[in-house]
């Protein structure tokens, strides 16, 4: 009798326990708010690195990135506050790509081969460097011109008398 009665007891126990965690059962959540932040904040600098604004894109880098393999339906309809902020962080991504190509601002260099980058990156070095000298030498050219202009001890008054003496005689 007391057998029957400790496991009533025991049953009511767990039903009590499983009532209070509902929503904590099972696996826990992978895509929480705060991954979803992250993500968005990738989605919204991939137009600005030249990459294409894809869901196959946004699968592999979250991968990459964060290590969970979350599909393009779980990202584009999880939503928080009612709002499917990933999917509005795509659209948002999307549509700043497709101005960015219409007004024809796509980088050139993002297409080259890394050897053609650091040759073309060598030459603009060479040339900044020319340019730093030729600076360089025109300063000291400058500085000497001053340098002689506030050496040099003349009255300006009398420059001044003796220019207006020869006016007369040369009309």
């Amino acid at each position: 009798m007391k057998t029957i009665a400790m496991k009533k007891n025991s049953m009511a126990k767990t039903k009590a326990s499983a009532s209070a965690s509902i929503g904590k059962s099972g696996r826990p959540e992978i895509l929480t708010e705060e991954l979803a932040r992250k993500i968005i904040r990738m989605i919204e600098v991939l137009p600005d690195t030249d990459e294409q604004v894809t869901w196959s894109n946004i699968v592999a880098k979250v991968k990459q990135k964060f290590g969970h393999e979350l599909g393009r339906r779980v990202l584009s309809t999880k939503e928080w506050g009612g709002r499917a902020l990933i999917a509005e962080a795509y659209e948002q991504a999307h549509a700043v790509q497709r101005q960015l190509h219409s007004q024809g601002r796509i980088r050139t260099n993002s297409t080259m081969p890394r050897q053609a980058l650091q040759a073309r990156i060598e030459t603009l070095t060479a040339k900044l460097k020319v340019a730093e000298q030729t600076i360089a030498e025109l300063r000291v050219m400058q500085y000497d011109k001053l340098d002689i202009l506030r050496a040099t001890h003349f009255d300006l008054r009398l420059e001044v008398e003796t220019i207006k003496k020869q006016k007369p005689e040369k009309a």
